[in-house]
């Protein structure tokens, strides 16, 4: 099962890091994307736990601070997952694919949008004949 996460870290312990190890924060930072500084913690963008991009991450914060469980916030609760065959140019910036497949009539893609955008974000597909079909 999947999971769309965030990695939440203290400010404090990844300032610290940033000057113990700064070669591997660095890459952990340039792999997360934008890391926003939100009531005194370091957090990622959300993403899928089945990406590459997690994987990595992951691995990464091992590197620095060991098992980094304490470390993700399970933000999954306020996405809605869908199925489409638009293409990923249909995309606005805070869709998550979480894996793709064959279909019958081409590519189809899961994709896990924050619920507050699932209108918005079906009428961009629907736009295009793509209208999506929810996954609940």
């Amino acid at each position: 099962m999947f999971r769309i996460i965030q990695f939440k870290i203290p400010a404090a312990q990844f300032e610290k890091l940033i000057e113990d190890q700064p070669t591997t924060t660095r890459r952990f930072y340039d792999k997360a994307g934008d890391l926003a500084r939100i009531d005194g913690f370091y957090v990622s963008l959300p993403m899928s736990t089945t990406s590459a991009q997690f994987f990595e991450c992951e691995q990464y914060l091992r590197s620095l601070v060991g098992d980094p469980p304490h470390l993700i916030d399970d933000v999954t609760a306020t996405f809605s997952l869908l199925r489409t065959r638009a293409p990923k140019d249909y995309d606005y910036s805070y869709v998550i694919t979480v894996g793709t497949m064959p279909g019958e009539f081409g590519e189809e893609r899961l994709v896990a949008i924050p619920k507050r955008s699932v209108e918005y974000q079906s009428g961009r597909y629907s736009s295009g004949m793509y209208t999506p079909i929810d996954c609940r």
